[in-house]
């Protein structure tokens, strides 16, 4: 299908996002933009040899992308539905849906889908609280403020090992202090950096603690009452279940 193989995102093909400002730092995502699938794309297959196409369906954007076979020069294609951008107030909203559809898509050929095995990234940057909102806020102390991804590393079967954040000064803001931590046994306790990754997807999928921990009580036997008594292993089985829910404004 592609006259070369996909290759794993490089350091500099990835871009950090950040999702939410606490009051000790801020969470951050990675993810890829539509210039890099377009770049292996181009790369992969030949500027000639792939396409794209856009549809609706009952109000949501799908985009296609279509690779051309070689050997056959039959198109194959590969669909993703994509999500409006909430945070342009530009009036682009639906330009962000077809880029993030054309991602998505991107992501079926397997373009920078080792991007779902990124660690939780807590950044250790300077915050502060936003004064006048009734509940407690924080923003970067730099609001213009810019993070890049220095280096990254995966292991044999594509996942991230490791990777080094950056802000724009160079100063290394992730992972701080030692790299490689103490393993972890199934039966201790949640750790708080786990605690804020589930507090995290329960805030993204709109799922509420008290029904995660009814679910995980269900499935695995336990009693747990608050999110700080649950183990390893059940932080292990939970997370993949809540990365795997859509976003609350998707459902």
């Amino acid at each position: 299908m592609f006259q070369k193989t996909i290759p794993r995102l490089r350091a500099d093909d990835i871009e950090v996002k950040v999702k939410k400002v606490t009051a000790n730092g801020a969470i951050a995502l990675l993810y890829k933009t539509a210039r890099t699938d377009m770049k292996i794309l181009d790369e992969c297959a030949g500027p000639e040899n792939w396409q794209d196409e856009y549809h609706e369906i009952k109000g949501n954007l799908y985009c296609t992308i279509k690779v051309r076979n070689p050997e056959t020069g039959e198109w194959i294609g590969k669909t993703d539905c994509g999500i409006e951008s909430r945070e342009d107030d530009e009036g682009n909203q639906k330009k962000g849906e077809a880029s993030d559809a054309f991602k998505r898509a991107g992501f079926k050929w397997g373009i920078g889908r080792e991007l779902y095995t990124a660690p939780f990234i807590f950044l250790n940057v300077p915050t502060k609280k936003v004064e006048g909102s009734g509940k407690p806020r924080y923003e970067l102390e730099n609001t213009f403020a810019r993070f890049s991804v220095k280096s990254i590393s995966y292991d044999d079967d594509g996942a991230i090992r490791s990777v080094v954040i950056v802000d724009d000064k160079g100063k290394q803001v992730f992972p701080v202090g030692k790299q490689e931590p103490k393993k972890q046994d199934m039966r201790d306790k949640v750790t708080i950096d786990q605690i804020n990754e589930l507090s995290f997807e329960l805030q993204r999928t709109g799922w509420n603690v008290q029904g995660m921990l009814d679910y995980i009580n269900k499935k695995l036997g336990y009693s747990y009452k608050r999110i700080e008594d649950l183990t390893f292993a059940s932080y292990k089985f939970i997370l993949p279940a809540l990365k795997g829910k859509p976003d609350k404004a998707a459902q």
